[in-house]
């Protein structure tokens, strides 16, 4: 089990120097340029073309998501035992987080929006117990925005 208060020690893997780290951001880039093929010319100007739609998506739903999700969630999910056994590398705790996460992309996006925001949200998950803390995934949900919208600038 992952307790949420460890501290970190000499093990612990620095961010700056974590292979899969670096590994996740150039997959993103790989992403970005997929979705640049398949995506129609001018998917998110809806959201690049408000100034407080752009700062909510880049900031402020980041935000929000980590602190609900991966802070509150998938932390008290990780203090009982049965959360915090992994399955191929990922725990029940991270499954439930990111299943929730695609639920509430239901809200406001098409279903295969919200299920293709499971992906992201496993990697997030991943890096938030690696480090045991939410400020990686906080900065790769605000990385991953990115990339959405780079790719669906016009």
């Amino acid at each position: 089990m992952i307790a949420p208060s460890k501290k970190f020690t000499a093990s612990t893997p620095y961010w700056p120097s974590d292979w899969q780290l670096w590994i996740t951001l150039l997959g993103a880039i790989a992403v970005v340029l997929v979705l640049r093929q398949l995506l129609p010319t001018g998917y998110a100007s809806h959201i690049t073309s408000s100034t407080i739609m752009l700062a909510s998506t880049l900031l402020l739903y980041p935000l929000v998501e980590e602190l609900l999700f991966r802070g509150v969630i998938q932390g008290e999910l990780l203090r009982h035992d049965f959360w915090s056994r992994q399955h191929f590398f990922i725990s029940r705790a991270n499954l439930m987080t990111s299943f929730l996460f695609a639920l509430l992309h239901l809200v406001h996006q098409a279903p295969i929006w919200a299920l293709a925001v499971t992906v992201p949200s496993l990697v997030m998950g991943h890096f938030r117990e690696r480090y045991r803390s939410i400020v990686a995934a906080l900065a790769l949900h605000v990385y991953f925005n990115g990339v959405f919208i780079i790719a669906g600038a016009g």
